[in-house]
């Protein structure tokens, strides 16, 4: 599984980065977006107490800029942490990504003038 963290400060810049990742062909994004929130809905409806978004759509499962707002450079940082805690299990039972093994964090500035991407991985049974 790969949990993804976008910059999400405008509803076009996560679409894109879903395509731009491979999650949706270029030109389904929003439908694809669409579709797994639909999902949700009617996952939560079934089963409100346990049933877990994240297995639906593991992106941005720290709840994005939505939650935490954009101040300055920090939700790169942001994300990075939350790449992290899914990876090492210590994002939370509302949160955690079952068998997170990589997370893919994005991140653009300007006017997608700029984009940075980094693939950390977990590394089982690793000692120094």
């Amino acid at each position: 599984m790969l949990p993804p963290c976008s910059y999400d400060c405008f509803p076009i810049c996560l679409i894109r980065a879903v395509e731009a990742v491979g999650l949706a062909p270029k030109g389904h994004g929003g439908s694809f977006i669409e579709d797994r929130y639909h999902q949700i809905l009617t996952g939560l409806r079934k089963d409100p107490k346990n049933y877990k978004p994240q297995d639906v759509f593991p992106i941005n499962t720290h709840g994005g800029l939505l939650a935490f707002g954009a101040p300055w450079e920090v939700p790169a940082m942001y994300n990075i942490i939350e790449a992290v805690d899914q990876l090492t299990n210590r994002a939370g039972p509302d949160r955690q990504v079952r068998n997170a093994r990589r997370a893919l964090v994005y991140g653009n500035g300007g006017i997608f003038s700029a984009s940075a991407v980094a693939i950390l991985s977990r590394i089982p049974n690793f000692s120094s």
